[in-house]
């Protein structure tokens, strides 16, 4: 009689916790088999459409259970409206489920970008791999092809199943990404440009690693360039042609001693992820802002720093979706 009499949101909150408890074991089983099947739409809608019929069959079961132990009465107990009563509860349901599905596709989504893989290096030097996460370790092809390889000089590397070379470099105290094209180049022109002196960093699409004499600029579907001097890249408005992505227009240090950088998105952004770096130094800062400028507030002196943008647009109960790296700048700050 109570089931019978209590608010029908109470009963759908009941039949929905008791159906969460069975749907934890599908999900666990998912996460399993993602890495087998790499669709998580596939395992989202499965357990989506599983809510829908473990709710409803909780539900009846729960109201027939009560009707027999109420007997002649649960005739009566029954809502003045039942159409009212059963719209009410499919639209709670609906909107529990879609919440749910909203969350379990961005979870799926991480779970299907980490990938266990066969081999994982223990080496310190290679933290990421070590750790199965980051860059180096996320991701279908990411996962080392074998155990590092340490030379005389003390520089280690491992290869990805990719191709992508992994190098850990004692100067640098730093690893570093090549392709296969990139390593290919360095080891061809490894005397004329010397050890790297700074990680591999982007420049929109192209990626380039400055040496000790030198650098290597590498473009989509183009075979590397090996180049003498430093590479930094500079603002170039003329060259924003790319409305899918933001691109810096200016970036400079100001009289007070700040940087400001400025940029273009033609579309509407809920957020810009702001990424900079200290050439020579390991690691990347983000920063996220609203509006289409960054200031650096205090820089270190006598250094140069790399700065780059990403447009984003934030989801309920999702991971942000993100435009692809802008261009890359440089600024060298006064002493």
């Amino acid at each position: 009689m109570q089931v019978l009499l209590a608010p029908w949101w109470w009963r759908a909150a009941r039949a929905a916790a008791a159906a969460g408890a069975a749907l934890l074991v599908v999900v666990i089983a998912e996460t399993g088999l993602l890495t087998e099947i790499r669709d998580a739409t596939v395992a989202v809608l499965f357990t989506v459409l599983l809510a829908f019929a473990v709710t409803a069959v909780i539900t009846w079961r729960q109201t027939r259970w009560a009707r027999v132990i109420a007997g002649p009465a649960g005739e009566h107990a029954r809502p003045e409206s039942v159409v009212i009563r059963k719209l009410q509860l499919t639209v709670a349901v609906l909107l529990a489920v879609a919440a749910l599905a909203l969350f379990l596709q961005s979870a799926a989504v991480t779970t299907a970008d980490d990938v266990n893989c066969r081999i994982q290096p223990t080496d310190p030097r290679f933290y990421a791999m070590a750790k199965n996460s980051g860059v180096a370790a996320a991701g279908v092809g990411l996962c080392a092809m074998d155990y590092p390889v340490t030379e005389k000089d003390g520089t280690a590397w491992i290869k990805e199943a990719n191709g992508t070379y992994l190098y850990w470099f004692p100067v640098l105290g730093a690893d570093i990404s090549m392709p296969p094209a990139m390593r290919d180049a360095w080891l061809r022109y490894h005397d004329t440009l010397g050890q790297p002196v700074d990680s591999d960093r982007l420049d929109g699409d192209a990626t380039y690693i400055n040496f000790a004499r030198g650098y290597i600029l590498e473009r989509p579907d183009q075979p590397p360039d090996v180049e003498p001097g430093r590479y930094q890249p500079v603002a170039k408005p003329e060259a924003c042609t790319d409305p899918s992505r933001p691109c810096i227009t200016s970036a400079s240090q100001q009289p007070d001693g700040t940087i400001q950088l400025t940029w273009r998105y033609p579309t509407r952004a809920d957020a810009f992820n702001v990424s900079y770096w200290v050439i020579g130094q390991r690691g990347t800062t983000s920063y996220e802002t609203a509006a289409p400028h960054f200031v650096l507030p205090d820089p270190v002196p006598g250094v140069t720093y790399g700065f780059r943008v990403q447009a984003c647009q934030k989801h309920f109960l999702a991971r942000s979706t993100c435009t692809r790296n802008s261009n890359s700048v440089a600024v060298t700050t006064t002493r």
